[in-house]
């Protein structure tokens, strides 16, 4: 996803007549040429501010180039000379096409509108840093004047709607995400994030309508995207079309098998839908490939857990005092089911809220056999670390 900018540089000749301005505008333009960015940094500083020139558009073309450069400059004498360069090159390109629409000066960046594509792609790197920094705010103001920029590129739309889900501001990322799937753009992931959005918002109709775009059952290709796959397959098992959802979810696996990413979260949307024999089956062949994972674990304990709850809770309309007794045992199994998965899952992630509050439910609950151990101790173990954790 990273993009580059070429350093763009003006070509000096005898061309001096086109410069019949102010001493500050003729200086900062020989600097630029020279590659003396402080120099040239000043001299534009102080024409920006002169009566004469700071009304020019050629002014602020000059200082959104001189910035640029500095912005994209890794020598320390000169990448330090100002905080935030970039922006002041964001900032100077929209100033020269509010002043003059039509500018075009003697430099290979030569209109604002091509300053701010350059701008763009550096803003764009910007944002992605902040993600991979998890500063998901700061990655928003990049992703947003990426975008702002330059409001035709695809990428840069993306990204800002993507930042814009990541900071919490759901209904930009919602808009431009739409915009993207109305486009009918190619790229899987507008569509994958703006059908999860809607789930969130258990907006059912509009969820489907988006993921049903990129339908993996109707992808003839031998290779379909497993992301996308699995997506669709959440969307229509949460909507209720558990058919239709292992249908794509099959599709997906007869494609990798093995892939641990589709076998979890289709197993724990599976376990969300009540459907525990297939949500186990998929769980439990992903901790076949890798046994010391703690979401695996934890997803395991959480399946037999959830249905023993049903279970626990469905017996009160059991009238029949011999398949009471028989939901009776299948609790218990339920419950030594999900025990050895919860507790490896705590041994991984010691302080797991999440993980402790159920071991907290289940050692008061199972009955008690030779051999097993002290279930009560345990249990002033675990509400002693939930103790520490509020």
């Amino acid at each position: 996803m990273k993009k580059t900018l070429t350093m763009l540089m003006l070509t000096v000749g005898a061309a001096s007549f086109l410069f019949a301005q102010k001493s500050a505008v003729n200086s900062a333009y020989t600097h630029y040429g020279n590659q003396y960015w402080d120099k040239a940094k000043r001299s534009i500083d102080a024409a920006c501010l002169h009566p004469d020139t700071k009304d020019d558009a050629k002014t602020w073309m000059y200082k959104g180039n001189i910035y640029l450069m500095i912005a994209n400059n890794t020598n320390p004498k000169y990448s330090n000379l100002c905080v935030d360069p970039l922006d002041t090159a964001y900032a100077a390109y929209y100033k020269a096409f509010q002043l003059n629409q039509d500018i075009r000066v003697a430099m290979q960046i030569a209109t604002p509108s091509t300053g701010l594509k350059y701008c763009s792609d550096l803003f764009y790197n910007q944002a992605i840093a902040a993600i991979n920094a998890k500063d998901y705010e700061q990655a928003f103001q990049k992703g947003e004047k990426s975008f702002k920029c330059n409001p035709e590129n695809r990428d840069a739309e993306y990204l800002y709607a993507l930042t814009a889900e990541l900071s919490g501001k759901k209904d930009i990322a919602k808009q431009h995400y739409g915009k993207l799937v109305k486009a009918n753009i190619k790229k899987n992931e507008p569509y994958m994030h703006l059908s999860l959005l809607y789930k969130e918002e258990n907006d059912t109709a509009r969820a489907l309508a988006v993921i049903k775009r990129h339908s993996v059952l109707k992808d003839t290709s031998s290779q379909i995207n497993i992301d996308y796959a699995t997506t669709e397959a959440i969307v229509y098992a949460w909507a209720g079309d558990i058919e239709k959802s292992m249908a794509i979810m099959d599709k997906a696996l007869a494609q990798d098998p093995n892939n641990y990413t589709l076998l979890v979260n289709m197993g724990t949307e599976l376990t969300s839908q009540k459907n525990y024999v297939k949500a186990e089956e998929l769980l439990q062949k992903a901790n076949a490939l890798k046994p010391d994972d703690y979401m695996i674990l934890y997803n395991l304990g959480t399946c037999y857990y959830n249905c023993y709850v049903d279970l626990a809770k469905a017996m009160g309309s059991i009238s029949d005092d011999a398949e009471y007794a028989k939901a009776e045992d299948s609790t218990q199994v339920l419950l030594r089911k999900a025990l050895p998965y919860l507790e490896k899952a705590l041994s991984v992630e010691g302080n797991d809220r999440n993980t402790l509050l159920m071991l907290s439910f289940i050692y008061p609950r199972i009955e008690k056999k030779d051999g097993d151990p002290d279930f009560m101790a345990k249990l002033k173990e675990v509400s002693a670390k939930l103790e520490e954790l509020k």
